[in-house]
Order: C-alpha cells, then structure tokens, then sequence
C-alpha cells in the first residue's frame, strides 16, 4: 500500500498537463511584495500570504491564506524574478509549510537534504553539499556554531519565518560564496502586514514512534501596527523538547591493504608461527560491528522581532533581530566488537573482500601457546558515550531605506551576528578480551552483517577498564557586516537602472580543543576489574525489527554511569593497581604522573596544536545595469571582492610516540607550543548576466551566465595539527591556511509556462564548469619514521556538474464540486557529473559529495471546505557523503526515500487543528564504502508526528 501510494503522488506530481483554455494568466497581485530589476526583494520582506485589491484600510482587506496562498506567493516570486529563483513561502502568519525549513526546501527542484536525528539540518543544491551554498538571513550571513560556514537549519524554528528564496543564478548585488545556490530566509517585517494588533499561537506535541515519548511543542507570532502602517512591531518565538531514539548497526570503516591471517579455524590447536601468513595482496576487512541505541533529547527556543518606521515618505528605518538557542544531548550505548590484524581463516570473494573470519580468543591462545605474543586477543566492548551540542545563536541588524528623489534609493544596512557551541562529550570503553573466538560474517544477501560467538558477555567479573576518554571542543563565530546599495533608475531608455554598492564584512571563526589525550589511556589492555556493583544490565529490546541479521544482535549487555566509572578510576588506589606490563614501582611513578596533570588523568587540558582561529576580511564592490524592452528584460555586471585572512595558531611537535601497552592505539607526547600565523589574500572578479523574455503571456524564457566562487571552510584554514591512529593505520589530519577559493563558471537555461495564479510548468538546464574544486583529501605523509595517512582539506580536482530540472504545480479549480480542492506539486532533477583528480590521490573514482544523480519530490494536496490536507514524498538516489571517510575509505548513501503528510482542519476562522507526520513508512538509512557489498551502516530513526491546535485573532 504505501508502495502505490508513493508512485501515485509522483505520477501525479508529474501530470502537470490539463484543459489550459479555462486558466488565466498569472497577474501580480496587488499588494505583492515588490522586486527590484535583479529579482531580489527591495526590502527582504515576505508575502504574509496576502492577496487583494491593495485597499489600505484593514477593514477593507481581503486576506487569502493557506496551501494555494503559499503556492500562488512563491510562483509569483518565480516569475517576476529577473534571475532564476525558487520560492517556499508561509501558508499564514507563523506557519510555515513544515515544521522544519530544511524539509520544506526539498520541495524546491534540484534541493536535496542531509538529516540528523530524524530532521533536516543541511541543503544540497543541483548536487554541490552544504559548504558550497550561501545561506543568509534577511539578506545577511549569521553565524553558525558548525565548524565551517555551513548552515544548520535545525537551529530555526520555521515559524518565524515567511519565506525562503533559493537564488541559482547570480547578480552583483547577491552576495558572493555560493556556487550551489544562495539561500536567502526571510523573517516577518510588520509594515508588511495588517494594521492593529494580531496574534497568532499553536500548542501541540511530538511524538516519535521509537522513542515512545510525547514532547511539547510551542510557539507564537504577535503583531501591532498603528492604522496609518508608518510604525510597527513584530515578535515570534518558539519552544520545542523533542526526544526522540535511533537504532543502528555500523562498522568502522574497511581497512585496507594487505593483511594478516591465521591459516585454520577457531577451533585449531597445536598451529605453529608459521601458520601467520600475509595476504601479500591488498584486500578489504571491516575494522569492527558495532550495536547501538542512541536517545536524543533536542531543546530549541527561538525568538525573533523587527520594528519597522516609515519616517517620513522618503525614509524607511528597520531593526531586526533573531535568536537561537538549541541543544541537543545524546546518550548512546554500544555493544561492539573490534577487529585487527590478525585474522582466522578469513574468506574474500571476488572483490577482495572480507566475507567471513573468526579472531582469536582466550581459548584459541589456549589451544595455540606458540602463537602467544603473535596475535593479539578480540574484545567485547560495552561503550557509553554522551555527546552534547550546545549552542547559542543571534544576529542584530538595522536597515535605512531612503528615497532622495523619485528615482534614487539609498539603502545602508549593518549587522552584526555571533553563534557559539560547546560540546562536552565522555567516551568510555569497559569490555573483557573474548574468551570464545568471535566470529564475522559479511552476510551479503541480508540486511546486517552478522556477528556471533561473543561467548559469556553479562558476566560482571568479567569486565575490565579499558579506554576513558573526554573531550570538549569549542566554537565561537562572530561576524559583523555593512552594505551601501544605490538604485537609480531611468526612463525612456534601453537601459532601466543602474545599481552600485559596496560591501565589508569581517567574520572570526575560532575552535578550541580541550581533552584528556595524555590519560584517555591509563587503563588500555583491559586488566583491572570494573567494581561490580557500577555495572548494570543493558536490554536491546525491539531492535531493528524485520531487518536480517538483527537477530544477532546481543539482547543484553552492560551499562554504566560514566561518571561514576570516572570515578572509581580517578581513585589513587586503582590508579596505583600494576598494569601495562609496569612493576608495582613503575606503576606508582605512573600514577603519580597521571595524578599531577591539571584535573588528573580525566580532566580537560587544551591541546593548542589542535586550535584554529581564522579571520577574515572581505571587500566587496559592484555594479550592475538593468536593461529592458516590449517583451524581455536583462541585467549584467561585475561585483569585485578581496578577501584576506590570518590564520592563528600554536605548533606543538611530537617529541615521542609510543603505543599503549596491551593495545595498538598510538600514544604521542608533546613539547612546548609556539604560537604561529599565516597571512592570505586574493581577488575574484565575479561577472554575471541574466536575460529574461516574455515569449507570450504565458511563456518565459530565461539564459544566465555567472562566475562564481566559494571560500575555503573557515576551520580549514587553521593551522592546527591533530595526530593519532593505531600501529597499522597511522592517522594525522589539520588545516590548509593556504587553501584556494573553489571557482565555477555557470550557464542556465529555462523556460516556464503560467496558466493562472498558481499553476505553471519549468524545465530548465544547467552546467558548471569546475575548478580549483576544494576536497578532503587523504595522502599518505611520512612523520615520526612510519606512513601517515594524512587527512585535510586540499585545492585538488577540475571537472563539471550539469543536469536538468523539471518541476510546477497545479490546482484543479476547473473540477466541480469537491474535487475542486485538489492540486498537485513535484519535480525532478537529473545531475551527472565528472571529476578530474590526481590519480596518485585515490585507488577508486570519487565524484563530487553530496551529488545523488537523481531526486524528486511529489506532493498531492487538498483543500476545501475548511480542511488542507497534503502528502508529500521526496526521493533521491545514491549518492557519496565523503570521499575519504573511516579507515580513508568512501562513504557512500543507498537512495532514501520518505513520506511526510499534513493535515490541518479548520473549527472556525481562527481555529485549527492539525496534524503533521514525518517518515510515517519509517524508512531507514543504509551506507557503504567503496562498493555496496562493504557495509557501513544502517540506522532506523522511526517516525515523528506533531500534532496540536492552532488561534489566531
């Protein structure tokens, strides 16, 4: 059933053709908001989803609201743009199509999401991730508490938002940064509205299915403009506890290179050294299977404002602000088996992959005393980690609109905005080296790999300290921002307008490491017993059902306060307990030096080698001309900007790196930092031409060129230096300080057919020409006598993305009765795309992250009677998350697809009820490496309905 259901609303969103005879041709309402010659919004105002004849007086208004509002809003917005451009605008005042913005975008063609926790976080545009899309707020950039300039969308409430406009060709006014898109979010301005005092407020809940909890859900837009609208107020807020669960399954990473075997069985005795052998060729073995469940708690509030003046005739003055605090703990326990070098009687099929092995245990070693000190012995981990994300978020900003003549506007405007995020997390490993010989098994024709003879895993005198490790990064971004824009306008000419502004802006993004990386391994080698009593059972209950291979998943393992584990480690007396091969002398000596570090072996310390703080300056001016006849319009310019950046630091070497005793993992101790810096600077010349014609009434046709570019991530610009890894797999990662902007030159073409208000069809083509392309890279790097596999952001390939995107929307006014109410929405979009790279840099094509050849999205929608319904579904397919992800391999997405609905009923004028479902057939995540046959993940994150009431008066 849900199968039909999906292919019914593509096919329906796919049906844009019908009886046009009776449809008129789109007009622009009155009242709409107006746009300048370039297509962008004079004043970043939205629509307020009002439509009429223009009357002044609110008596007199007539306000349309609702799913046909937002739609005829954001065609209009479409077609009147002299620039290509989509729109989602709000269905009323402080509602939003979605509760999430991101998810709403989907709906736009050739926008795609990224995820987490169950809710949209990041944009993909026409196949370029969420680094390479510009995201502004009322025409400004804000802050995130990302470590580059990517923009979190699950840090806005939508319901302070009334429209989001996606630019995919430029002009010289937008600014630069964005070679996807640039995605501008526009909050709610009170002149725009009625006149008076309006409120409007929702109360409901969230309910997700795996977690089985109820969550509020609040929020409230108020307004009050006096009847002459020369003076306005607008406030918005928002409060959301969500908690919610995910399940997956996961494997870190595929290793890769020659390894290891142990020629015989798990159940072998008696073998000799000889029977270690190497594999002599390169194969593939995954690094672990991990079980996990992690419970999330997401709290966000939101506020936001503006008050607007109309001093005088000639003068508009706006301030604005938004603010944003959002947290989100998550509490995840583990079960996981971890595997090394080397392995017994392991297979590989027929692309040198791992499909099945045994490691040793205890009683393997037992069986096979010659092999002692040849091989190391399996482990069953039981982890509990706690991550939080916390993270605070505003942006102030004031506009002055002047009109000195007729034909002359002066707008300056000046922002500052600063977002900061402090994530404490605890990592902390209690297992016992396996006494059984844990098996692997790929299981290529179900779902999980499965994992199996554990032996005794909820024996608590088994347990044993391993690794502790706790770490608190810190990000702060701060940015402040000025514009001068002039418009000056002519008439009788070719040429309609001239536009000529300068912009400056100067951003700091700057990130501190704290961790306890000189004590997170005083216990590694699992030797000294856990107390007992801190232990308690663990139920994996309900996992995974109907997925195979879920059935081998432990049912029940240990859980721990960490703290409390913290705790009894810290201890003197446990610290003293001889380990790691110490005499009882050396492990005192030990104990005292872990005891003398700044709060002790689990205490934060910074690491400055690991810090980065980048600034950086741009200057930016531009000019750029309107032109116009009968039936076309264009606009062409050049906007040129300098950037300068310092990027500050500290170089710390390593004066030793060693491995902890009973385990592979490195150990690196350092000397005295130095502090560092390095100065950068270029300059782009961006231009950029947009053409426009009117073929008919109905019929547009539109061509745009631009050059285009976006900035390195700020963090990779640092020059920070992190090492760690294992004796097999050395690892170093950093900054870039020198980095290069990525450039794109882009070609647009697209036609769009108006059969009213509302309903239209596109079809548009595009093509960017790639270079400088910004990529992590992973490069082996000699250091410290082994081979580094070193991981950082590098200038690396040239190459091209190109596609096709089809998309419009219909209503079926023309059908009698009821059936009047239906509409239908979609679109869809094919990218292909090809990578130039040094071929040195990679056993394996990557293409470009993020870029899933095909997406679309179909929505079927109702609305009648007091009731407005819609069913969506959005789909995309395969696409790589990251080139060079765990062990340096690829990670790759199976195509996702997901079904959301949205009901609401009115039971008055003001108000509604409604009810809102997320991932309703809970689809799941499933990731791979290099090859779909390479298992990387699978996770279910159920699904999500928000329900409640809304008044407004």
């Amino acid at each position: 059933m849900a199968s039909k259901m999906k292919f019914a609303l593509l096919v329906s969103a796919a049906l844009l053709a019908s009886p046009a005879a009776a449809q008129d041709a789109a007009q622009p309402a009155a009242g709409a908001p107006q746009t300048s010659p370039d297509g962008t919004v004079q004043e970043p105002t939205p629509p307020a989803a009002q439509v009429g004849p223009g009357a002044t007086d609110a008596a007199d208004e007539i306000v349309v609201t609702g799913i046909r509002s937002s739609l005829a809003s954001s065609a209009r917005i479409k077609r009147d743009a002299q620039q290509i451009v989509d729109s989602i605008s709000a269905e009323d005042v402080g509602k939003f199509p979605d509760a999430n913005i991101a998810e709403s975008l989907q709906r736009i063609t050739g926008v795609a999401i990224d995820r987490s926790g169950g809710e949209g976080q990041f944009i993909t545009v026409r196949g370029l991730g969420p680094e390479f899309n510009t995201v502004l707020v009322n025409g400004r950039v804000m802050a995130t508490d990302n470590p580059g300039r990517e923009f979190s969308f699950d840090v806005l409430s939508s319901n302070m938002i009334q429209r989001t406009d996606v630019f995919k060709s430029s002009v010289p006014e937008l600014q630069e940064g964005g070679i996807g898109a640039t995605v501008n979010i526009i909050t709610a301005r009170p002149l725009d509205g009625r006149s008076g005092f309006h409120l409007a407020a929702s109360a409901g809940g969230i309910y997700d299915t795996l977690r089985e909890k109820l969550s509020p859900d609040f929020s409230a837009v108020t307004s009050l403009t006096n009847e002459a609208k020369t003076l306005g107020i607008v406030l918005s807020g928002s409060y959301t506890d969500r908690r919610s669960q995910l399940d997956f399954v996961d494997v870190g990473g595929w290793l890769y290179g020659p390894q290891n075997v142990v020629n015989g069985t798990g159940d072998s005795a008696g073998l000799q050294p000889g029977a270690i052998t190497s594999t002599g060729t390169t194969v593939n073995v995954p690094q672990s299977v991990n079980y996990r469940r992690e419970l999330d708690r997401r709290r966000r509030i939101n506020v936001a404002g503006a008050v607007q003046a109309q001093v005088s005739d000639q003068l508009l003055l706006t301030v604005d602000g938004i603010y944003s605090k959002f947290d989100v703990f998550a509490d995840t326990n583990t079960f996981a088996n971890f595997y090394s070098s080397p392995y017994i009687g392991v297979q590989f099929d027929d692309t040198a992959s791992a499909i099945g092995f045994n490691r040793p245990g205890q009683q393997f070693l037992a069986a096979n005393p010659a092999l002692n000190g040849l091989v190391s012995l399996s482990q069953n981990d039981n982890i509990v980690s706690k991550n939080v994300r916390q993270t605070q978020t505003y942006q102030i900003g004031g506009n002055l609109k002047w009109n000195p003549a007729e034909d002359v506007e002066v707008r300056l405007d000046a922002s500052t905005t600063r977002a900061t995020q402090r994530a404490p997390n605890q990592f902390v490993v209690v297992g016992s080296l396996a006494q059984t010989s844990p098996r692997f098994d790929l299981n290529k024709d179900g779902d999980l790999p499965i994992a199996s003879n554990f032996g005794n895993i909820t024996d608590p005198s088994l347990m044993r300290a391993h690794y502790t490790g706790v770490d608190a990064d810190r990000v702060r971004d701060t940015s402040s921002e000025f514009h001068l824009d002039t418009d000056y306008k002519i008439h009788d000419s070719i040429l309609r307008s001239v536009r000529i502004g300068v912009a400056y802006s100067d951003r700091t993004k700057d990130r501190r490491s704290f961790s306890n990386r000189d004590g997170n391994s005083a216990y590694t080698g699992y030797e000294i017993p856990i107390d007992p009593s801190l232990l308690s059972t663990y139920k994996l209950d309900n996992f995974l059902p109907g997925v195979s291979g879920s059935e081998s998943a432990p049912q029940q393992f240990f859980t721990y306060d960490p703290n409390a584990i913290i705790a009894f480690l810290s201890d003197p007396r446990t610290l003293a307990l001889p380990r790691q091969g110490r005499t009882a002398a050396e492990q005192a000596a030990e104990a005292a030096r872990l005891l003398a570090l700044p709060g002790g072996p689990f205490g934060l310390r910074e690491n400055p080698g690991s810090n980065a703080n980048v600034n950086e300056r741009l200057l930016a001016g531009y000019i750029a001309m309107s032109f116009g006849g009968e039936n076309w319009s264009a606009n062409a310019g050049v906007r040129v900007v300098r950037t300068q950046t310092i990027s500050r630091g500290f170089s710390q070497p390593v004066v030793d790196v060693s491995n902890a005793r009973g385990d592979d993992t490195l150990i690196y101790t350092y000397g005295p930092s130095t502090p560092i810096s390095v100065r950068n600077s270029y300059v782009n010349a961006l231009p950029s031409a947009n053409i426009k014609f009117n073929a008919t009434e109905k019929l547009i046709a539109r061509a745009a060129f631009s050059q285009t570019v976006t900035r390195p991530t700020l963090t990779d610009l640092g020059v920070d230096n992190s090492f760690g890894g294992r004796i097999s797999v050395p690892l170093s990662s950093g900054g870039n300080p020198t980095l290069e902007p990525f450039k794109s030159t882009n070609y647009d073409l697209s036609v769009e057919y108006y059969l009213n208000s509302i309903s239209y069809v596109s079809v548009g083509g595009f093509y960017k020409d790639l270079s400088n392309f910004l990529e992590l890279q992973t490069v082996p790097v000699q250091r410290f006598g082994r081979t580094y596999q070193d991981t950082r952001t590098r200038n690396g390939q040239s190459g091209y993305i190109r596609g096709v995107e089809v998309g419009g929307q219909y209503t079926f006014d023309w059908l009698p009765g009821v059936l009047s109410g239906f509409g239908v929405a979609g679109n869809y979009t094919y990218v292909e795309s090809k990578a130039e790279r040094d071929a040195s840099l990679a056993d394996y094509d990557c293409g470009y992250n993020g870029l899933s050849p095909h997406s679309a999205n179909g929505s079927l929608f109702y609305e009648k009677y007091g009731l407005s319904a819609r069913g969506s579904y959005n789909w995309r397919s395969d696409y790589l998350r990251s080139c060079r992800s765990d062990q340096s391999r690829p990670r790759n997405r199976s195509s996702y697809g997901q079904l959301d609905f949205n009901v609401g009923y009115d039971i008055t004028p003001n108000v509604q009820i409604y009810v809102q479902g997320v991932n309703v057939t809970n689809q799941r995540i499933h990731e791979w490496s290099a090859i779909e046959e390479r298992f990387l993940l699978l996770q279910e994150t159920g699904a999500r309905y928000n329900f409640g009431a809304r008044v407004k008066f």
